[in-house]
């Protein structure tokens, strides 16, 4: 009897060591992709990548709207950099607003 009640114990303790339900973390989050390229805007992503470039642009033009610049840079950085599959925007009051160009490490 005392062997059973151990085994079933012991047997729930490693069923409680391998959840099946991971804990979801403040910090991880679903990311837009935009014209085939995951875009981080305040933010950077978790996984490994490789830095490509990066690609500044001042609007001159236009109404300088968030999509407007983000659309702009980013078929920009899509130019210079063809390989990337990931954005990690920059913007900045009254200056140049920028992205890095990054591929993910398989």
């Amino acid at each position: 009897m005392k062997k059973s009640i151990f085994l079933i114990i012991t047997f729930l303790f490693i069923l409680s060591a391998f959840k099946t339900d991971q804990e979801v973390k403040p910090n991880v989050a679903e990311v837009d992709q935009i014209h085939g390229c995951y875009v981080f805007i305040d933010s950077k992503p978790m996984k490994e990548y490789e830095y490509l470039g990066t690609v500044k642009k001042i609007m001159t033009w236009g109404t300088g709207q968030y999509q407007d610049v983000r659309d702009a840079l980013l078929k920009k950085a899509k130019k210079e950099y063809p390989d990337a599959n990931g954005m990690i925007f920059h913007f900045h009051d009254g200056g140049a607003d920028e992205v890095d160009a990054i591929k993910f490490v398989e």
